[in-house]
């Protein structure tokens, strides 16, 4: 059988994992994962009793971070398919039909004896060393699950530490492109674009931190590891505000506005904690040799924004509208006819028309004042005493009278006016030559009815002469 130290032999092999036909390779694990590979004789083997198989015990090791368990035995894959159902297994079922795989690592029996391998375990590191190797040929005896979890328990060394390291640092960097990409993005209110690229940076640091994670196991003891976990620490950090300033996009491009500045709000703590640590080293100067607690604020802010010039991404608020001004006070149409420019040059502006006013008016001196007030009070008068007696007739502002007193310029007489409260147009005024058609126009004139008072030619009291 194989041995500790042994270089655990590649394979590919037909697989049912999850109810799905596919292909497994050791290659598939190294580097990433501790794979325990356990041989089992056969699906439906004496040692399952309807309720519980040989492998539940190492299944449960798929609960542990970095450990992955496959089974393999000489059944076809729908055998297996038929026995993961049966027992509710997620372990990955490899089929070795023709035994290869089983001889690569010692374990194979007589195919005569009706399986082709014995119940056996080995543990290979992720470096695809063999750590650990065990074997029965009693078909009731079960793996010894106390030295399988040592076993996986002792791995680990700066060696494997750090190439864990090494893959949790090419999350990060494709982390940190996607993450500078969707702040530009966000800046110019490229809103989906900024989600996608903020979503991508999330995975890639959330996968960036689970490796330097177990680099942190892995190197656990070792002076590497607060490298390593200052690195989660930042992955963390950005992992959080890449999932909110996604979200904050996802509600600037919904347009609300609201909730999207306080997701961008929310985002500024962690990008603060992820300021103030270092960037991760690159692994192939690693490790670097001086203090990991050390912030290099050159590195630190690489993508983030610059807070002296605070980009638009940070100010980007689509509930302005097209009216809103720099204040943020909405303007109106009534604020159209506000004087532009600033309060002095309004205020100008309004003394300017005031002075236009009083220099009209300075036109009219006192005494035509006086004059016009002498000529409205002379009107005011003649037409008083008409508007008392007529019933129909002209009024104050009759043609009749105000053209008397404009052109005559002299007061009218009460013994002028007829009974009836008109004017006596048939008494000629002096030097005036009274003729027949004049006389009849007259007499014309004075012929109203009498119910009424209203002339019958619907003059209304008016004079065709005028």
């Amino acid at each position: 059988m194989i041995e500790d130290g042994d270089e655990a032999p590649e394979f590919t092999l037909p697989a049912v994992a999850d109810g799905e036909f596919g292909e497994v390779s050791l290659a598939d694990y190294l580097g990433d994962d501790i794979v325990v590979l356990a041989f089992y004789p056969a699906d439906f083997n004496p040692c399952c009793d309807g309720e519980t198989t040989d492998l539940d015990q190492l299944d449960l090791f798929t609960m542990q971070k970095d450990v992955s368990i496959v089974g393999i035995s000489g059944d076809s894959v729908y055998s297996h398919r038929e026995f993961a159902e049966a027992y509710d297994l997620r372990i990955p079922l490899l089929s070795d039909v023709d035994g290869a795989v089983a001889a690569d690592y010692g374990v194979a029996v007589d195919p005569d004896s009706g399986y082709q391998c014995n119940r056996a375990v080995v543990v290979v590191d992720p470096e695809g060393t063999v750590q650990y190797a065990w074997q029965t040929e009693k078909l009731r005896e079960l793996p010894p699950t106390d030295a399988v979890r040592r076993a996986v328990d002792d791995i680990g060394g700066a060696g494997i530490a750090e190439a864990r390291y090494r893959v949790g640092h090419a999350h990060y960097v494709e982390g940190r492109r996607a993450f500078t990409s969707a702040m530009d993005e966000f800046g110019d209110r490229e809103w989906m674009m900024a989600q996608n690229d903020f979503s991508r940076a999330r995975e890639e640091f959330d996968e960036a931190a689970d490796q330097f994670d177990t680099a942190v196991r892995f190197g656990e003891g070792d002076d590497t590891v607060p490298y390593f976990e200052r690195a989660k620490e930042k992955s963390r950090a950005l992992s959080r505000a890449a999932e909110w300033l996604a979200g904050s996009a996802s509600a600037y491009a919904s347009g609300e506005g609201a909730d999207a500045m306080d997701l961008r709000d929310d985002a500024e703590r962690p990008l603060e904690t992820a300021r103030d640590i270092r960037e991760p080293p690159d692994p192939d100067d690693f490790p670097p040799g001086d203090d990991p607690a050390e912030t290099d604020d050159d590195e630190a802010t690489t993508l983030l924004p610059d807070e002296e010039e605070p980009t638009a991404s940070l100010d980007a608020d689509i509930d302005d509208g097209p009216d809103a001004t720099e204040d943020g006070v909405e303007r109106g149409p009534a604020d159209a006819t506000e004087p532009k420019g600033t309060p002095d040059q309004a205020a100008a502006a309004s003394d300017g028309a005031a002075d236009d006013v009083e220099s009209e008016g300075d036109t009219i001196d006192d005494a035509e004042l006086a004059e016009i007030a002498a000529e409205v009070e002379a009107q005011t008068e003649q037409g008083q005493p008409a508007a008392k007696a007529t019933s129909g007739g002209a009024g104050p502002d009759s043609p009749s009278q105000s053209g008397t007193a404009e052109e005559d310029g002299e007061e009218t007489d009460d013994e002028e006016l007829s009974v009836d409260g008109t004017l006596d147009l048939a008494d000629p005024t002096e030097g005036a030559e009274s003729t027949d058609e004049d006389e009849d126009e007259s007499a014309a004139d004075e012929t109203t009815d009498e119910s009424t008072g209203v002339e019958e030619d619907g003059s209304h009291g008016v004079p065709d002469s005028l």
